[in-house]
């Protein structure tokens, strides 16, 4: 119902404030219109302010934390309760996968992590994420934040990030260290989506182009080994490229 009633006012108000205003359809638009609406209302009278106190439950003690990027709080945006909130200092937790945002100093300043079940998207540091939950019967076979790794006309490439932790023991506690861990990687194709772990997923994915992928393999091989995420969009993209010259030509 709120959700309705924020669409619903800010149409009144800008048809009664900007009667000659045409929406335009661009992010940087929207971002100021919804940044408008919440100065005006009082953004702690809107969804973004349900969730729960944080409580850190894991003591770091250097850089290598739990977090997406950095261990401070970044500049972001995310769609919570089917609302979109712009010019946020938000954290993602990699570990946990979980949002935390941090409060406004005028509200208390303090963290709270938002309900996952109600994000379904946000935007960090310039990377876009998107929550995915896939069912396969009644088993949930895929769950959780998915970095929007490449997106072409046939073909949606995501990262999910992973890390793994450590405990270690110093001369008066107890800390943890987590590390990036190997990324899952997952491809939505033909309305439907596909866990790709080897190249032989990519093979069984797009058949007709085994023999190009296998190329890319062996000429790529050194990036493979050093930045497999930086690899996996390459490929795609040169998928994504030889799948529409097939089609061009089927089509011509």
């Amino acid at each position: 119902m709120k959700k309705n009633c924020h669409a619903i006012l800010i149409a009144f108000l800008f048809s009664c404030i900007f009667p000659k205003t045409i929406y335009c359809q661009d992010n940087q638009n929207q971002a100021q219109y919804y940044n408008w609406f919440d100065e005006l209302v009082g953004v702690e009278n809107t969804e973004l302010y349900n969730g729960i106190v944080y409580v850190e439950k894991y003591r770091t003690i250097n850089s290598k934390t739990k977090f997406f990027n950095s261990p401070s709080f970044l500049q972001g945006s995310i769609t919570y309760y089917g609302q979109k909130f712009y010019g946020l200092q938000i954290k993602y937790d990699v570990f946990e996968d979980q949002i935390l945002l941090k409060l406004e100093d005028r509200l208390g300043g303090n963290t709270i992590q938002l309900f996952k079940n109600r994000i379904t998207d946000f935007r960090i540091d310039g990377h876009e994420f998107i929550r995915i939950e896939e069912k396969l019967g009644k088993k949930l076979v895929i769950s959780g934040f998915h970095e929007v790794a490449f997106e072409g006309p046939l073909f949606t490439l995501f990262i999910k990030h992973k890390k793994k932790d450590f405990d270690r023991k110093d001369r008066r506690s107890l800390y943890y260290e987590f590390i990036n861990s190997k990324n899952g990687y997952l491809l939505w194709y033909n309305n439907s989506y596909a866990v790709i772990d080897s190249k032989k997923d990519v093979s069984t994915i797009f058949p007709e182009l085994k023999r190009e992928i296998d190329n890319f393999y062996s000429i790529a091989r050194s990036l493979r080994n050093s930045d497999l995420d930086s690899f996996m969009k390459s490929l795609m993209k040169r998928v994504e490229i030889l799948k529409s010259q097939t089609n061009n030509a089927i089509t011509e």
